[in-house]
């Protein structure tokens, strides 16, 4: 079974070589990669297509007309794509030499899976709140099982509940999954979201089939000062975390949702929310009664509701608002 490595990528001239060396290293190539350049400013086309002409692997690169963000691109990707199999690499990561070899094989073996995924080890070091391998820290032992009919030897294991694990919390990276085209066809392809697309993307593959797990590093993840989550990104994560949150109750984000799922959502959005409510109060007032106007806060209450739920996010967005 054939398959394609899709690289999306923007302003990543001095690093983007790596990606695809660690691509071509691989014990099971790909038929083709797809580099989809986000309009970047830099060299990076030609960095590609100067490494096509070096590499046996076939390379089509696609230039975006307009900046557009990960997904977009990535569905620009998808739909160029003619395999029955995509694995993502991000332009600043690069897979282990076996990766695709191991994430293939259960594919193979069983076509009622949508997904199969390993492990990623972060580098350089994790600082506080990083974990050095996003599944490890993150998948209980028992929200999984050995997979029924694997070979002996494999440690191919499944996820009991993809849809419960994957509800609440990001842990499959990007660049450790394959998956079927069909799949992601069928879910509207990816998430055309600035943040949280790839949760999203693989919560919404529940929908399409089982999900395989192998504990093995299909790839390291590089850490860059330009793909870190700072403190003033997370109002906005916030607010895109409780959109999707949002999205999923009332049936725009499709998603057939188990009822004990939904109870778990509503929990979750009042988390969320309180989230949303902390961040923008940082701002100070003028941000925070603004942010309170949105609609990820009008969907659960009017800016009174709020302000007497929260005195403290009211507080604090005063005091914020004195100190500057």
């Amino acid at each position: 079974m054939q398959f394609t490595v899709l690289i999306v990528t923007y302003n990543r001239a001095d690093l983007i070589e790596r990606s695809l060396d660690s691509i071509a290293r691989q014990t099971f190539l790909p038929a083709e990669i797809v580099v989809v350049d986000d309009a970047s400013t830099d060299n990076t086309g030609e960095v590609v297509q100067a490494w096509a002409t070096r590499n046996s692997v076939p390379v089509r690169y696609i230039a975006a007309e307009k900046n557009g963000g990960e997904g977009v691109v990535r569905n620009i990707g998808m739909k160029a794509v003619t395999t029955p199999l995509i694995a993502f690499l991000d332009s600043d990561d690069e897979f282990r030499p076996d990766a695709m070899e191991r994430l293939i094989a259960p594919l193979i073996a069983d076509s009622s899976l949508a997904v199969s995924f390993g492990d990623a080890f972060v580098l350089p070091e994790p600082g506080p709140g990083l974990p050095p391998r996003l599944v490890e820290s993150r998948l209980r032992a028992d929200e999984t099982s050995p997979m029924e009919g694997a070979p002996a030897g494999t440690g191919w294991r499944q996820l009991n509940d993809p849809q419960s694990t994957l509800l609440l919390i990001s842990m499959i990276p990007t660049c450790s999954a394959m998956f079927r085209r069909d799949a992601a066809e069928a879910v509207g392809w990816f998430p055309e979201y600035r943040r949280a697309g790839d949760w999203l993307f693989w919560l919404k593959l529940t929908d399409q089939g089982g999900f395989a797990v192998q504990f093995f590093d299909a790839a390291n993840v590089y850490r860059q000062g330009d793909n870190l989550t700072s403190a003033g990104t997370d109002a906005l994560w916030a607010q895109q975390m409780l959109h999707v949150y949002l999205g999923l109750r009332d049936g725009s984000i499709p998603l057939r949702l188990t009822s004990a799922n939904r109870a778990r959502l509503e929990t979750a959005i009042a988390e969320k929310s309180g989230h949303y409510r902390y961040w923008y109060s940082r701002k100070g007032w003028r941000g925070y009664w603004q942010a309170l106007g949105e609609t990820e806060a009008r969907a659960s209450g009017s800016r009174l509701t709020h302000l007497l739920r929260d005195p403290k996010s009211a507080a604090r967005a005063l005091y914020s608002s004195f100190r500057s």
